[in-house]
């Protein structure tokens, strides 16, 4: 097994962990999901109680890998381990392990290997108290997009990874398409900042974590 492979497999479970506390329709409940499903939650309250629970995942099996990598501690203790599978050969040592978790585990390297989108970006959208909106947005939403370096605006389709619904004061990474490529060749990098608008009105803000059509790679 690779380095690699070993954080896929915990990314992997993470995701099985989420898809069980929530099959509530399943003769096979879990504890979790029985729970769930005597709270009698709508849709949406059942979205983002699902949201909160793929954070606490996430923020779970991440420290600890970089706990078996030292480079956090788990518990009162923080060491290196180096570990090896069952025939011996080494998987990881002190500081292997850090850039697979964070491509997994932030940049959801497994859901967008194969994206054909322009890039992957994580979105902010602000709370109605900040000028953003009243109501959530679900994926495949569309509205108009503004890096900071200029003021051209373009329209951007935005589906959001790992949710249906994307509600004010949330965060959440997103595969985006922007509709003046041509405008954009070449101008673009990775930690480039942007606006989200509808008319007029900034509902959110951006950042960009990979760049999946190179021909937008600023030179």
């Amino acid at each position: 097994m690779s380095t690699e492979e070993f954080v896929k497999n915990f990314y992997l479970q993470k995701q099985n962990l989420l898809n069980l506390s929530f099959d509530i329709d399943s003769q096979n409940r879990s504890v979790v999901s029985s729970k769930i499903k005597d709270l009698n939650l709508n849709e949406i309250e059942t979205e983002k109680l699902k949201k909160i629970f793929s954070h606490l995942l996430n923020d779970t099996f991440y420290t600890i890998l970089l706990g078996l990598d030292g480079s956090a501690s788990i518990g009162n203790s923080q060491e290196s381990f180096k570990i090896y599978d069952e025939e011996n050969n080494l998987i990881s040592e002190s500081g292997d392990l850090e850039g697979y978790a964070y491509e997994y585990f932030h940049e959801n390297k497994l859901e967008t290997k194969n994206s054909k989108c322009d890039f992957i970006a994580e979105i902010h959208l602000k709370k109605e108290i900040e000028g953003g909106r009243k109501n959530y947005v679900m994926s495949d939403y569309r509205c108009q997009l503004m890096f900071n370096f200029d003021n051209y605006q373009t329209s951007a389709r935005q589906i959001f990874i790992g949710a249906n619904y994307v509600f004010p004061g949330d965060n959440v990474n997103a595969e985006i398409d922007i509709l003046s490529k041509e405008y954009f060749r070449g101008k673009l990098k990775v930690g480039m900042n942007f606006k989200l608008l509808e008319v007029l009105q900034i509902i959110g803000t951006g950042k960009i974590i990979k760049i999946v059509n190179e021909e937008l790679i600023s030179n």
